[in-house]
């Protein structure tokens, strides 16, 4: 039985702070480097327990709430802060008082990936019923591929864009650890692995997630099979394997138990958790509304993406360049709402209209049930289609091969027809593919990364250059203090 030194974790956490010269540097180290004592792996019980914390560290972390589903829009042109508030103000314009403000998600990723390397490599085989163990693998499995995709794309430049920068052939990921760190010499520190080297890591661990979940699709609060093509899909999109891209999102349609919605009341409240529970989620985190003022970010009633959004501060609004975006009668437009209407919690908002025209906030994460948020999809069936409609043009090179999904998804939605001049070549068609993931996947974590995966400059709403597709600025920094703890990292340029 492989045991836990916890004596081992009390010399490495010593070691660290000493090393770092600051308390306060000890979450800024990779892997993790204490496992709560309550995780045991020698019991069912105690495996139960490790499953539910890999899931709750994506719950209880800014880095994948609301820094992962709002940021990449108010970094862009989909969000602006509305007068009076102050939350992601410096996201909005990429400065803050000590220069370049970024979406880093260093700590939150290895807490994760660390509870999902204990349940793939920890556990002996008899500890519990063989099946049910290997889905749990299954599940930290995908988990540990989707952590990693995120992760890879905020600190680097995605597959063969390595000389977008200002450095050529810049190719640094992130750190690869899929070993569990059970003792002192298991946190030996480590170099950046190459951004290839991360993606060939990601769809090896979503082949052995796709064997092991083979079947597993009911329970979206869990990753299941579906997750795990969705997560091939994306990354494959990525990656521009646009073939692998389409077959894998057309895998997580087929393997999803459900279709989408296709109504008006259906889309509108598909965010509400009380009367649409996210029925296109791949993947749901369940977020408990006892606990809901309590969790997420140190607290959600005041961090997280419903408190950002139309809650609480009511801070990012969606712009009317994004309003714009819709033609009447699509039912996504039942996302907006009057943001004094919107609101529950805290002093009423004002001046919701000096960004956009209507005075809207975006409601996909209004708490309807608890305190401040709903349930969290991050995956959900909508996106499937349009991964299949851009990869399957990509990989003929006509945009013709992808009118079946877009249509589909469009129909869904009321939206109308494809305009004949986004059929007119490649060009025109990814623009409208853009301009669709805006008006379907809006403040879900897609905007920013859309546009550094395809070398487009990032706009403000008035459409002036923010940030040039071949600026520094579109990869975070380490920064000092993870440089600091590990002489083996090396800082993205010009940082």
């Amino acid at each position: 039985m492989k045991k836990l030194h916890f004596t081992k974790f009390a010399v490495i956490t010593f070691l660290l702070v000493s090393f770092a010269g600051c308390n306060d540097l000890l979450d800024q180290v990779e892997p993790s480097t204490a496992v709560s004592t309550e995780v045991a792996l020698s019991s069912e019980d105690g495996v139960r327990a490790l499953r539910v914390s890999m899931y709750s560290k994506l719950r209880e972390s800014f880095g994948y709430t609301t820094n992962y589903f709002v940021a990449p829009s108010a970094f862009t042109d989909e969000t602006r802060v509305r007068p009076g508030a102050t939350r992601y103000q410096n996201l909005n314009i990429a400065m803050g008082t000590h220069g370049t403000v970024h979406m880093g998600n260093w700590n939150a990723s290895y807490n994760i990936i660390q509870d999902a390397n204990l349940l793939i490599g920890a556990i002996d085989d008899d500890v519990m019923n063989i099946d049910v163990l290997n889905q749990f693998r299954g599940e930290a499995y995908a988990i540990r591929a989707f952590v990693y995709h995120t992760m890879v794309r905020v600190y680097g430049y995605d597959p063969g864009n390595f000389s977008q920068g200002p450095e050529a052939n810049w190719d640094h990921g992130v750190v690869l650890r899929t070993e569990p760190v059970l003792n002192l010499p298991d946190a030996n520190l480590r170099p950046r692995s190459t951004v290839d080297a991360v993606y060939t890591q990601i769809f090896s661990d979503l082949a052995q997630a796709k064997t092991l979940l083979a079947g597993v699709n009911a329970n979206n609060t869990y990753a299941t099979e579906a997750f795990a093509d969705g997560v091939a899909a994306r990354a494959n999109l990525y990656a521009g394997n646009w073939a692998a891209a389409a077959t894998a999102a057309q895998n997580a349609i087929n393997n999803f138990p459900r279709d989408l919605q296709n109504t008006d009341t259906g889309v509108a409240n598909m965010f509400n958790e009380m009367t649409g529970g996210h029925p296109e989620a791949l993947f749901k985190v369940v977020v408990d509304p006892d606990t809901e003022a309590t969790t997420g970010g140190g607290s959600f009633i005041n961090e997280g993406p419903g408190a950002y959004t139309s809650d609480q501060w009511v801070s990012q609004l969606p712009t009317q360049y994004l309003i714009d975006k819709y033609d009447a009668g699509d039912y996504r437009l039942g996302w907006y709402v009057d943001c004094v209407a919107a609101r529950r919690i805290g002093t009423p908002p004002s001046n919701c209209d000096a960004i956009n025209t209507n005075g809207y906030s975006i409601i996909k994460f209004n708490g309807v049930r608890g305190n401040a948020v709903d349930d969290m999809p991050y995956m959900r069936l909508a996106e499937m289609y349009l991964i299949r409609a851009e990869a399957a043009a990509k990989a003929a090179n006509d945009p013709n091969q992808g009118v079946a999904p877009l249509e589909a998804l469009r129909n869904a939605r009321n939206a109308g027809a494809i305009p004949a001049d986004a059929l007119a070549n490649m060009t025109a068609f990814e623009d409208f593919i853009l301009d669709e993931r805006m008006r379907e996947l809006a403040v879900e974590g897609h905007r920013f990364f859309d546009l550094k995966r395809l070398g487009r400059d990032v706009r403000n709403p008035d459409g002036s250059i923010k940030i040039r597709h071949d600026s520094y600025r579109v990869l975070a920094p380490l920064g000092i203090s993870l440089l600091n703890v590990n002489p083996e990292l090396v800082e993205n340029p010009e940082y």
